[in-house]
């Protein structure tokens, strides 16, 4: 072992360059892998930091248990009657119990914008003032607390954005209105300048009970223990005290700290998710670089792997020498990577930011986890790549080994084209189950089968394809066209693993690309057909949402003819998980069409329930049936089915009338209001007013139908903008890998380079066959890309059909850009490489052995 050990590093300081490259595919997707984990933990440390700091006082927390979520994954905790704290602060023990009263309020500048107006900024927090110190998450550093009515404390992050004083006045917009207010003071939240990204405004607390509260109602009690009460024991204390009460629980300080961060890692727990999955595609994708650069290197040895079989080596010799340059690779990659990853946090967050993400700010973290998580992915991403291609080099016996060339017959390999047809057919049957009802989960494991079934595949269908891709090169390129054709379908093994990491990226790509083009088209196709509004005023998520008092106005105004306001929230209908929506019933079919099939939304009053045909059918109920409804604040209350619909947006599953939302304690914000023209009023004229009554909510968009859509539109194109960006990684490690393949090929041929050149092919000859050979693998890898990203687009689109999705739409354009940029990126990866093949002198050439 020793021998094959020192064989080893032998070999990685006579290839240095083939070392570094290969080390720089494995490198660049740890790097993303680190950057992901390192992110991830800088977030947690602020959020985990801001929660303890915020929450150091309290000894414990009494809070409902009544929790509703919906199918958007919106949480709704029902509120406590102020019962509950007269009964806390009796406790013995109890030293101070504060109502905790928290909702929603946005800062206007002095431009009248929102300060803070991003799509997807962190949500604001609105809250009450407490005057004790010990209980309150907020402490002052400017000005002092809260007294008036019309005083407010601001944090500092929003007290330097807007460029806010004390005494300064500040327009202030809550689900009650938007009013002015005094900014009393400047605070921060648990030593933070702001609550872990999100700002902050408190208000003094009868004035937060009319503005985000409820009368009677708080959304929590914070209690603080007296001298020689431990936390724990308070609480034991005030849960028997509670025992007659339905629907509370208490909290000692290390539950509810513990239920704080539960809370903020839920995000941060989907955003992790989120870019990890990214970074696995990219460390999927240098797996195929690292194989192919393995594969070719060992083929390439054939004649030293041949003299070290002669001499003595074993199989496993020879095998492990390949292994132990993969474990090099691998634990030199991986440390580079982890270094890189603490500066791909940075451009992680920067991107993030880029797109309106708020992250709370604070130094990068880096965890003895993700420096041993990513050590180990690393590493045994670069072993298991290299796998096959060391059993190879074990196998080849040493008579065949001492050929010149090593002879690719993987393209003719029967047991090949039985496994990758297995696989490829088992997952199409994976998609059609996944479309007779499997869901997109199938959907999704059946695309991935048939990802892998295509790249067992690969060398069977290499070169045909090149060959068909490649066929009017001769005529186009002459001589120079023949061999680029020729040398790319001649090693078909080689050709497709270096395509197929282009697959993998340009699939993701293109199943990204038509999902999203579905989606608009999808959006567009539902407005157009529910649409009899003609305008729509929109709060865009993260919002906050919109006072009704801005519906009300607009409900005044002569120039119109009909409006009603929709409002949602998260429910369980018949238990099961749903968000139902409410309108005005007397309004809504002036504004929407339904598409009734069956009842009437006149007399939903206060217990009618409107239901989607699709839902109908899967709770087998119909018109005159029950059904129970069970909200955060009124508990579960039976419905009786008043009509049922076959539109599914704006109004979802389920929907009642904003009568019922009010008379069960529903929060009183509005998603959007839906507004119709008087008659006779032109479209300038019915603007103007709107525009007029909705000039102080600054949460509010005035749109038309075509604006409305366009807006969505937009909004998907920026997640589309940001997912492209995270992929644009593995397509760079993927035309990397290309760039890679050549380099090692043109010192495979270097022979047989200077037997061209010497019989009259010149420099631009050489040059032109290298790069177009780079073009047919990368039209290769993007064709069969497109390709499986379109069909698992259509199957997933057809799967989603009932939750929205009726349109499948092909950007051709786009597919065609797509096409282009990869033809354009394979002449760009073999600059290098042609230029190193022209290079090469002819004498020393014919002299290579």
């Amino acid at each position: 072992m020793t021998t094959m050990f020192r064989l080893t590093l032998s070999n990685i300081r006579a290839h240095t360059a083939r070392f570094t490259f290969t080390a720089l595919a494995v490198a660049l997707g740890v790097a993303f892998m680190a950057g992901t984990l390192v992110l991830t933990a800088t977030l947690s440390r602020a959020y985990e930091t801001v929660s303890g700091n915020a929450l150091d006082g309290t000894d414990a927390v009494v809070r409902s248990t009544s929790v509703i979520t919906g199918t958007d994954d919106t949480e709704v905790r029902a509120t406590v009657d102020e019962s509950v704290l007269a009964t806390v602060a009796a406790v013995p023990g109890v030293a101070a119990a504060v109502p905790r009263v928290e909702g929603i309020a946005q800062v206007v500048g002095d431009d009248g914008r929102l300060l803070d107006d991003s799509q997807n900024r962190a949500v604001p927090l609105a809250m009450a003032w407490s005057d004790d110190a010990e209980l309150s998450p907020v402490e002052l550093v400017e000005g002092r607390a809260p007294a008036a009515a019309a005083d407010v404390v601001i944090d500092r992050a929003t007290a330097r954005a807007g460029d806010f004083a004390v005494g300064d006045p500040i327009r202030v917009v809550t689900p009650a209105g938007s009013d002015l207010y005094t900014v009393a003071g400047v605070a921060t939240y648990g030593g933070a300048d702001n609550a872990a990204g999100s700002p902050v405004v408190a208000f003094t607390p009868p004035t937060a009970t009319d503005v985000i509260g409820e009368p009677g109602r708080y959304d929590a009690v914070a209690v603080r223990a007296g001298p020689g009460v431990g936390s724990a024991e308070l609480a034991a204390r005030i849960d028997r005290a509670l025992a007659g009460t339905d629907d509370v629980e208490v909290l000692d300080h290390d539950e509810a700290v513990a239920a704080a961060k539960a809370e903020s890692g839920e995000d941060i727990g989907f955003l992790s998710t989120f870019l990890l999955a990214f970074a696995l595609v990219a460390l999927l994708v240098g797996s195929f670089v690292i194989s192919n650069t393995f594969s070719i290197t060992v083929a390439q040895r054939n004649r030293e792997t041949a003299m070290l079989r002669a001499i003595g080596a074993s199989r496993r010799q020879v095998a492990w020498a390949t292994r132990l340059e993969a474990l090099a690779t691998g634990v030199v990659a991986s440390a580079v990577g982890v270094v890189l990853g603490v500066a791909t946090a940075v451009g992680l967050r920067a991107l993030l930011g880029g797109f309106g993400v708020d992250l709370p700010e604070g130094g990068l973290v880096v965890t003895a986890s993700t420096v041993v998580v990513c050590l180990a992915v690393g590493v045994v991403v670069t072993l298991a790549a290299a796998i096959v291609p060391a059993r190879r080099a074990a196998r080849v016996a040493p008579v065949a080994a001492m050929r010149e060339v090593a002879v690719d017959r993987s393209g003719r390999s029967a047991a090949r084209m039985a496994a990758g047809a297995v696989v490829t057919a088992l997952g199409i049957v994976a998609l059609a189950l996944g479309l007779g009802g499997g869901g997109a989960a199938v959907v999704g494991l059946g695309a991935a089968a048939v990802f892998v079934g295509v790249s067992v595949l690969g060398p069977v269908i290499a070169r045909p394809l090149s060959r068909f891709l490649g066929a009017p090169l001769p005529a186009l390129r002459g001589v120079t066209g023949t061999m680029a054709r020729e040398n790319a379908s001649r090693n078909p093994k080689r050709t497709s693993a270096t395509a197929s990491a282009l697959m993998v990226g340009v699939g993701l790509v293109v199943f990204i690309t038509i999902f999203a083009a579905s989606a608009r088209a999808s959006i567009a196709d539902s407005v157009d057909t529910a649409a009899r509004c003609d305008w729509i005023v929109d709060t865009a998520f993260g919002q906050g949402g919109l006072s009704p008092e801005a519906g009300e106005a607009i409900a005044t105004l002569p120039e119109v003819g009909a409006m009603t306001a929709m409002r949602y929230s998260p429910a369980r209908v018949d238990g099961t998980t749903a968000t139902v929506s409410a309108f005005d019933p007397a309004q809504i079919e002036r504004t929407v069409d339904l598409g009734l099939t069956d009842g009437s939304v006149t007399d939903l009053g206060l217990d009618g329930l409107a239901v989607h045909t699709d839902q109908a059918e899967a709770l087998g109920v119909g018109v005159g049936d029950t059904v129970t409804v069970e909200l955060a604040e009124a508990g579960t209350q039976p419905f009786r089915v008043a009509a049922v619909y076959d539109t599914l947006e704006p109004m979802g599953g389920f929907a009642t009338s904003l009568a019922a939302f009010e008379a069960h304690g529903v929060e009183r914000v509005d998603s959007f209001v839906f507004v119709t023209d008087a008659d006779g009023v032109s479209t300038d004229e019915a603007r103007s007013a709107l525009r007029a009554a909705l000039a102080d909510y600054p949460t509010a968009s005035l749109l038309t139908i075509d604006e409305f859509t366009q807006s969505r539109a937009g909004q998907i194109d920026e997640l589309l903008g940001l997912i492209d960006a995270l992929l644009l990684l593995a397509v760079l490690i993927a035309l990397f890998g290309i760039a890679n393949t050549l380099v090692l090929s043109v010192h495979e041929r270097t022979r047989e380079l200077g037997l061209l050149r010497a019989v009259g092919m010149t420099r631009g000859q050489v040059r032109s066959s290298v790069r177009w050979e780079s073009v047919i693998i990368a039209l290769l890898g993007t064709a069969l890309g497109l390709a499986i990203g379109a069909g698992f687009a259509w199957a997933l689109v057809r799967t989603l059909a009932d939750q929205g999705f009726q349109v499948l739409a092909v950007p051709v354009a786009e597919l065609a850009l797509i096409t282009a940029l990869a033809a354009a990126a394979g002449v760009a990866v073999a600059l290098l490489p042609a230029r190193a093949a022209a290079r090469v002198p002819v004498l020393e050439a014919l002299r290579t052995s």
